[in-house]
């Protein structure tokens, strides 16, 4: 039972540890960037009017002071949102065989066939 201990323990460290070389996936970058610009501007008059109207002869006396005040704030937001996607490639090391392409591409065939095959025998046992 020792034995067979240790020949799963060496086996399942065998399947863990590999000797392959890294192969980078290409990985695609998106770069977002939001620029804001606030500003706000004063816009603003004080005005001083006066009217002053003095008759002596018959006593009228007119003093009027106004004032203007218009205070305005412009506040302007302006928003720039710019999305960059940018693919980095990685270099593959290694090329696919023309057996392991053939293998994939076949495999692709199989599923196919085996879904036809699923269908067909539902039929055949809905029919029955």
């Amino acid at each position: 039972m020792k034995r067979l201990t240790c020949i799963v323990l060496l086996m399942s460290a065998m399947c863990l540890a590999g000797c392959r070389t890294t192969q980078y996936v290409p990985v695609e970058t998106i770069k977002t960037e939001y620029k804001t610009r606030d500003s706000i501007r004063h816009d603003s008059i004080y005005q001083r009017d006066s009217i002053y109207v003095i008759d002596r002869g018959d006593t009228v006396y007119t003093y009027k002071d106004r004032y203007l005040y218009k205070y305005l704030y412009l506040n302007r937001i302006d928003t720039v949102i710019k999305t960059d996607s940018v693919q980095i490639p990685y270099p593959v090391e290694k090329a696919l065989t023309r057996w392991q392409k053939a293998k994939i591409e076949l495999g692709g065939w199989a599923f196919g066939v085996l879904i036809m095959l699923a269908i067909v025998l539902i039929i055949r046992l809905l029919k029955n």
